[in-house]
This record gives structure tokens, sequence and C-alpha cells, in this order.
């Protein structure tokens, strides 16, 4: 097998167009020719079908060309491939275009000479009023009814049941920073905020031993109580919350077209108290049932009466005006790190959608149990503002708690109790939002733009009006892309090759390529929609929902369309329940207990490797024992899987399992193709995952997950219709991740860990367990009044103490930290000699003092083998390995480093940090080719090296293992994982997908 070297990723991606995939003879595939277009495949029983990959144009250069397709356009034949740089590459006009421009003058506008032209996703525009015309079913008529009031929402409206003052605040923001002169005022606030998590009680002990102890201290008489505390600080922030009515089983809330209603017209509950209706006869109404919605505008007006939060806010505006200038200037986005990298952000702003004082939100929304042992399910969603920068933006300090929705059943119509909350967005988007700005001192009306909208796969249905995952068109970006079904089966599987040995009516569509996968968004949205708001009769409706992929129209489609991006652009994918998802699949396909048929049985399956018990448990202690190996900036370390994957194992545990160490551990275990298969999902996984995606690392992940993606349907499902259940939706879903990052920005940035935190520090709170709901709903608005008020006032956040006793701060995010070595002394031996290299002849040997911990910039912490290794293997996480930069950062050659105490060097009245180190060598190469960068093994060198602590960009795991690797060496190697959301090392080999296998006329390889 000849294979040659590919110096660029230019080159590469050029070769990987041209690039016939090629299978071994075992591969097993039933004879059919997949009927993939403008290709010949060849007969599959003899080899994968030799495709040619169509290539990914550069995605990141501006769109501008209006001859030209915006984003993934089809440049099948040859003539085209040599076009890509003409054609994508971005056109700047040097006359003016007109763009609104902010209110206020004294900002920059975002849009300069000159101008860029682009070409957006098309978005859906749709005539409301003629859609409701056309609405028969009872259903339809009442969704199209709460669409209709959203469009028309007003403050002044008593639907908005804003209370004349708050009104007269949101419209009128107190033009000046909050100021509490009173010392006693000031003390209580300081000492509710102190005792966040403390009780009541606790609180009114301390304040009470204040007035004893110091009785003659002026202010002290000026000591609130807890209940005046929380009064005060809801009127310096004005943030309120309303109640709605609800049924008592969770089916609806009282609110637009059910607003009137005495009773659910789904279970015929009462909505009032019975036991208090029938005691007065009829005299008093209360709510058997409510929830809570917070208005958003207070919140943000909030974060502008500081200079220091108003600069925060104006982060987005900054940020887009240097994106935009980088295209002027170079014709395209080197570096994605941000959702102002995205195009859909950046084609709003082009088109004046989105002015420089405008708020930019996205909302998130998802079922939260709060208790493990007790039925206590309930529905939260928030609101995360976009124009704060990104280490402050998912912060738990700037997310804003939108409404809490009781359970514990599940919400039957779960529009009715989001209304009140987009009720108030689209009443602000018309009427515009006063802002007074600390940092400008200016007043001004922005408007609210909602950008994104996220939750797991089965929350989003609530934001689309989609149909679940199981549907025929059932893509959750609206691709497009039919799936298929089994034989007398009823769900559907997004399976793009067509089965040969049977293939119903349905499922019989022509294959589809993935390397040309259509983008999110289907053009057929709107005439679908059409179609299922028309539905005459349920029968109609059960059969067009699983056809068009649509249930109802959503309630976004209510907001004005220069103020949201909307239905189905708006939705995003979700990375951290993909992983959970995909984590759940392969597992359940190795472990031999994915579903299948009586003649499909898993003991012939060759990728059932975890099916005996014995294995699988060894499999589990192997897990356990690498956690051990995992420094404690990993977060939770996996546990056993063959003991708690079915009761206890978390998202997290999955994603260190699946995308980071189980590749490490299935080595040799999974047979070769299957492993190679599935190292090219965790590799483009892992650069998806970071915060950073630079244009090389987006085609490598493309390639990759389009491959990975093609060989999964073709050794697992093999185009056998009995498997093609194995083709979940998250296999089709992780394909789009690429293309909707180029769009939005890195799927980090949208993913769903924001809100499983706030759900977790909120239920952290719940002081009664009895009443769990309301006590929930009342700790979210106390976060949105204390939020407020620490941005309003950020010298009462004492949350950042500095840097801790004894610690030496070495400037560019590296500090030293305790414990130090109490005396200085000069090294013997081989770290004498090394550190003598290191410093050159003519130096006298300095006098060092050993530091026990080092902290980064990324965060982690750095640990020494000096203290260490006093403690027992199932005592520690090991921190003590460290990846190092050698030169530059630009030509990522990386070195591993461990058992290293960082230190000190003294003399010649100059001070110099550094360590010294145990070297680990670049990795096999041969496996690193092998495994797409995933598995990085390395011998252990005895030679110790000096290195400038500023070199060390990141704190690695090294899990020890006995290999055989590629070329037959065995022996017990340190295998490299890397945390996920961290960027990724490259050692400059090649991946797989870039590499050909050229073949003789009888079939061998040609050595």
């Amino acid at each position: 097998m000849a294979k040659r070297r590919l110096e660029t990723v230019d080159d590469a991606w050029q070769h990987v167009r041209h690039r016939k995939h090629t299978r071994s003879p075992d591969t097993d595939i039933p004879t059919r020719e997949p009927d993939l277009p403008e290709t010949d495949h060849g007969p599959l029983d003899d080899e994968v079908d030799e495709q040619e990959v169509p290539p990914t144009p550069d995605l990141l250069n501006a769109m501008v060309d209006e001859d030209a397709l915006p984003f993934i356009p089809d440049h099948s034949d040859a003539e085209n491939d040599t076009q890509l740089d003409e054609n994508f590459s971005p056109h700047v006009h040097d006359a003016p275009d007109a763009v609104r421009h902010p209110p206020d003058d004294k900002q920059t506008p975002i849009s300069v000479l000159p101008t860029i032209q682009h070409q957006r996703r098309t978005r859906p525009v749709i005539d409301m009023e003629a859609l409701a015309v056309t609405a028969t079913l009872l259903s339809m008529k009442q969704t199209m009814c709460f669409i209709k009031t959203l469009r028309i929402a007003s403050l002044d409206d008593p639907i908005a049941k804003l209370s004349e003052e708050s009104l007269e605040r949101l419209r009128n923001p107190p033009p000046q920073p909050i100021s509490i002169e009173s010392v006693g005022t000031r003390y209580s606030i300081a000492t509710y905020l102190a005792l966040e998590n403390a009780s009541q009680n606790a609180y009114n002990r301390v304040c009470q031993a204040m007035r004893h102890s110091f009785a003659d201290f002026p202010g002290v008489d000026e000591i609130q109580s807890f209940h005046n505390v929380e009064k005060l600080i809801a009127s310096y922030t004005g943030i309120v919350s309303i109640e709605h009515d609800m049924c008592r089983n969770m089916c609806i809330a009282y609110t637009g077209p059910f607003s009137q209603l005495e009773a659910c017209p789904m279970c015929s509950a009462s909505c009032w108290k019975e036991e208090r209706l029938q005691g007065t006869r009829g005299r008093s109404k209360v709510a058997a049932q409510t929830f809570t919605t917070i208005p958003i505008g207070p919140q943000l007006q909030a974060l502008y009466r500081n200079k220091d939060s108003a600069e925060d806010m104006d982060y987005l505006r900054r940020r887009t005006e240097e994106v935009l200038q980088q295209i002027r200037e170079t014709g395209s986005i080197s570096v994605v790190d941000d959702i102002a990298m995205g195009w859909d952000y950046l084609g709003a702003v082009l088109d004046g959608d989105i002015k420089p004082n405008d708020i930019v939100l996205m909302v998130s929304l998802d079922g939260a149990q709060l208790y493990d042992s007790k039925e206590s399910d309930c529905w939260i969603y928030i609101w995360i503002i976009v124009n704060l920068p990104p280490d402050k933006r998912y912060r738990k300090l700037h997310i804003r708690p939108g409404g809490f929705i009781p359970g514990p059943n599940k919400p039957k119509h779960l529009d009715s109790f989001l209304f009140p909350g987009l009720y108030h967005l689209s009443a602000l988007q018309a009427e515009g939002l006063a802002i007074w700005n600390a940092r400008t001192d200016s007043r001004y009306l922005s408007d609210l733009y909602l950008l994104f909208t996220t939750a797991d796969g089965p929350g989003l249905v609530y934001w689309s009006g989609m149909v679940g995952h199981s549907g025929k068109n059932g893509c959750r970006m609206y691709c497009g892309v039919l799936s298929r079904h089994r034989t007398r089966g009823k769900h559907y599987y997004p399976a793009l090759l067509k089965p040969c040995d049977c293939c119903v009516s349905g499922s019989d569509h022509p294959d589809v390529d993935v390397f040309n996968l259509p983008l999110g968004g289907c053009a057929d949205y709107i005439d679908n929609l059409k179609t299922i708001v028309a539905i005459r009769n349920q029968t109609q409706w059960d059969k067009k929902k699983t056809e068009m992929g649509l249930t109802k129209p959503p309630l976004l489609l209510a907001l004005c369309l220069d103020r949201c991006l909307g239905v189905p652009l708006c939705i995003t994918t979700d990375i951290m329940h993909l992983a959970g998802n995909i984590s759940d699949l392969l597992i359940s396909l190795w472990h031999g207990t994915i579903d299948h048929g009586i003649g499909n049985d898993p003991e012939h399956w060759p990728w059932v490797v975890l099916a005996d018990e014995e294995v699988w448990c060894a499999h589990g202690d192997a897990v356990e024992c690498a956690g051990f190996h995992l420094p404690g900036s990993y977060d939770r370390k996996p546990r056993n899987i063959a003991d708690k994957i079915n009761t206890q194992y978390k998202t997290w545990e999955f994603q260190l399992y699946t995308f980071a160490l189980a590749p490490i551990l299935l080595y040799s275990i999974l047979p070769p193709k299957y492993w190679e298969n599935y190292c090219k999902l965790v590799r483009s996984f892992q650069i998806m995952c970071q915060c950073t995606l630079t244009k090389d690392e987006l085609v490598d992940a493309h390639a990759l997950l389009c491959s990975w993606e093609r060989e999964f349907e073709l050794i697992y499902y093999k185009l056998l219709e009995s498997r093609v259940h194995f083709v979940r939706p998250c296999v089709h879903q992780v394909v789009h991740l690429v293309s909707e990052a180029i769009h939005k920005g890195p799927p980090i940035c949208y993913a769903q860990w924001t809100m499983e935190r706030t759900i977790g520090n909120l239920g952290e709170q719940i002081r009664q367990p009895s009443k769990p709901y309301a006590n929930i709903s009342r700790e979210g608005i106390q976060r949105c009044q204390v939020n407020s008020l620490l941005s309003a006032m950020p010298e009462l956040d004492d949350s950042d103490n500095g840097l801790p006793f004894g610690a030496v701060d070495l400037n560019d995010g590296y500090v030293l930290l305790c414990k130090c070595a109490k005396n200085s002394i000069i090294p013997r031996g081989a770290e004498a000699a090394t550190i003598s290299l290191f410093l050159s002849p003519g130096h006298i040997l300095p006098r060092i003092k050993k530091w026990a911990r080092l902290r980064l910039p990324n965060g982690q912490i750095a640990r020494s083998a000096w203290r260490e290794t006093l403690r027992t293997p199932e005592q520690i996480r090991v921190s003590r390995n460290v990846k190092v930069v050698m030169g530059t950062l630009d030509a990522e050659r990386f070195n591993i480093s461990q058992d290293w105490p960082p230190q000190q060097m003294m003399g010649a009245g100059s001070t110099l940090t550094s360590q010294s180190s145990i070297t680990i060598p670049p990795p096999d190469k041969d496996l690193l080719h092998l495994s797409s960068h995933v598995v990085l093994a390395s011998r252990l060198l005895n030679t110790i090296s000096v290195i400038l602590v500023k070199q060390i960009v990141g704190v690695v795991a090294m899990i020890p293992r006995h290999m055989v690797l590629p070329l037959g060496i065995e022996g017990d190697v340190y295998c490299m994982m890397e945390r996920p959301g961290f960027d990724v090392s490259t050692w400059g080999v090649p991946y797989d997908v870039y590499c050909e296998r050229e073949y003789d006329d009888d079939g061998d390889d040609v050595e």
C-alpha cells in the first residue's frame, strides 16, 4: 500500500474530494449499487463503493456572488472544482450601503465603508392572516389564536399583567446608578448576598448578633429584616414576577384563548380550589395551581445601570466590527470562536435587522427532575444574553430565568405556558426597550432580537412545531432529507442509503450523498406548514404530520421577521445531548443489546465485543481505574460503566467515556475497521466541542464526519432493512454540526450545558422538599433580582476574592499556588546538569524553590510530583502531566512532560520560573494515523529537560496501557487523553480520509 503525505490542508482537501473510498474484502456488504448521483460504485460485495467525494467550498468566506449558491453548492463536476476560490471569495463594494444606525450617535455604526454583499439562508415569509383563515381543526385554530394575539402584543394590554408602577419604570428607567447611602441597609444587603445558600433563620441570627455586639455603632438601627431586604432589592432592580392560573393536572395554562375558561378543556378539572369554592358557596375563587413568568425587560435594563456592565453589553458591537473589518481586509473569517462569526448573525447585521444598540437573545427550554427519589419534574426556560462576552455570558450571574412550569405531569399544551414570556418579548419588540446607558449617560430605545432557541431533542419540538425524531421528515434542522422505515414499522430512521434486500413504499427514495447533505431550513417549509394547518380531520393530520415533519405552526412565527431569525433557522443542534445519544447507540451495538429481529442474532455481529459478562466487567474496571489518571480539571470522572450505566451515569461521564477514553480502551478489542470508523467520529466530535474553530479544523471535521456516517451505514446497517434502526437520528444530526457551526458559531456556544448548570444550582437552593415547585419559582425570582442588583452594583459581588494567600502572579494568567518549599536549595545530580545546560556555560547554578501547584490561563491547575506522590494512587486525580508547546503555538509542535516540580531559579539578581520534567516523546505515528489523531501512545523517556512555565498550555491525562502497536511492537505506553472542550493537539500526521490507497490490476496493494 503506497501512501503519500499531504503537506498542507489545502492540498489535503483537494485530495479528499477525489479520493476513492475503499474497504477490505471482509466488509460483507449486500450486493446493490447505491444510487448516489453521478457516481460509479461498482459491486458492493467486492469493495466499498468508489464515490467521488464532492467538494466542500470555503464556507467561511463571505458569500457575495449573487449567482452563486450561498453555502454548500453542488460542484460535482471538475470544471467547477477549479472555480472554488473565485466563486467563494468575498465581494467588497466601495459604494456605501444604507444600514440602520443606532439611536445613540455617539457609537460607531456597525456597517461602515466599504460594505459587504452577502446572501442569507432563505427565511420563511408567511402571510399569517391568510394562514389563519385556512385552519379547520380546533387545535390549529387555538394555535393560530395564540399567534394572532402575540402579533398585536402591547405592554398596555391587560394580558401583559404589568402594574402601572412596573410599566412606568419599564418605559422610563432611572437615569442614574443605584446608590445606597444607609450603612445599615448596605450591611443588610451584603449579609443577604453572603448567606445566599443559608436559611432565613441564619440571616436573622447574624443580624441579631450584629445589633447586640455593635449596638452603639451608627447605622445598626437601620439593619433590615429578611423580608424588607428582599423588598428593597426588588425595588432597586424593578424585577417583578407574573402569576398565571393553570390546570391542576398540568394540561394547559389559562392564557391567550384559554384565559376566560374556568375548567380545563382536556381533563375537565376546575380552575379553582374546590374546597375553597364550596366553603364560600362560590364567592371566593382561588386558583388550584399557578405558574411563574419573569419578564425579561427589567433584567436587561439593569445591565446598563453600571459603566462596567454597560461596557460588557457593548462587546457584541465591538466584536462584530472586528469580524466585518477582517472580512473586508482578508476576505474570510479565519477563526470561529463565537456566535458573532456565524453567518446567521452576520446576515442579520448586514441586512440591518440587528443594529449596534440592539440586544440579542437566546432562549433555552428543558425539563428538570428536582429529586431522584420522588416525582418532581418541572419545566424551566432561561434567557441567554448574546451581547455579553463569552467568558461572562454563561455564568450564573448573567443567566436570566424566564419562567417555571410546575409538574409532575408533562404539560399537554406547552404553548399556553410559554405564551406570557413571549408576549412580553413581542410587546417590547413592537415598542422598543427603554435603556439608560451609564457608560454613555444616554437614553435610547433598544430592539430585542431573538436569535436562537435551544433545547434537547424532545424539547425542540415545542419551539419548532416539528414532529418527534421518529418522523419521516424528522431532522431537527429541517434539511428535507426523508427517513426510512421497516416493513410494517411506524418509526422512521434517517438512513441515507436505501436498503437493498427489502424496501417498502415510502422508503424507496434514492440514496442521499452525505457529502452533499442539504442545509437546515428546507425551502419546502412554507408549503408544508400551509398543508398541515389546512388539514380538515384528525386522520389526515396523523398521516400528513409524518410526511411533512410538522405538527403545528410554532408560536415564534408571531415575532416580527426583522426581530427574529425565524423557524426553522433559529433551531440549534445540541452537542451535549448528541454526545449522550451517540454513546447510547454505540454501547448498545458493542454490547449487543440493541433491538434486533429473530434472524439477526448479535452473536454473528463482528462488532459485538462487550457482550460477554466477563469482558464487560473487565472493561468497566478499566474505565474506573483510568479515572484516577484524569486530572481534577476534567470534572466528574467516568465511573465503572458496567455497574452504573443503567442508573447513575451522567451526560458528562458519557462524553468523557465515548469521546476521549473508550478509543484507548477498545484498541485491539474492537475489530480494526470498526475501531478506525469510531475514531473518525471521536476526532471530529473533539474538534466540534472546542470553543475556537479554525477554518482548517472545520474542513477536517466535515471530512471525518461525512466519512464516518457513510462508513457507519455500510459496516453496521449494511443496507439491510432489518438493521435500518441502527441509523438513529443522532447519526444524521451529527453531520450537520459543521454547517451549523459556520452559520451559528461553535456548537458549545448554544449547547444545553448552560441550562443543565442552571437547573442544578437552582435545585440546590430548594429549602422545602414538600413544595418543590413553589420553592424553585421563588428561588428563580430571587436569582433574577440578585443578579440584576449585582450587575448594577458590581461592588457588592465579592465572589472573586483575587489570588489566594501566598500565591505568586506570573502574569499572562499563570499563577504559582501554595504549597511551596520553605527553603530554596541547590539542585544536584542529573537535574543540576540539565539546568546548567539550559542556562548555557558561564552561569552560576542557581538556588531553586519548589512549588506544589500552577494555575494556567485556561483555569486548569497543574500539580507537581513533589507533593502529589505523597498520597496513595486511590486518593489523587493525577494532574502532573502537562502539554507543552515547543517554539510557537503557530507551529503546533507539542510535547508532553510529567513528574515535574514548578520552581523559581533565583540568582544574579533575577528570578526565572521554569520546571524540570521527564519528557514523553511524540506519539506513535502509525497508530496516530489509524486513529485519526485520537489515540496518542508514547513510551516514557527517562530524560530530564527544563522548560519555561509559560510554555505549558494545558494539563492532560496520561492513561497507562499495555499495547501492541501497528508495527507489532509490544510494550507499556502512555496514551494522552485531552479534556473535551479544550483545544485539541495537532501532530502533523495526515488524516486517513486524506490518504488514498492505490491498487494494481490484480487488486493487490502496491507497495
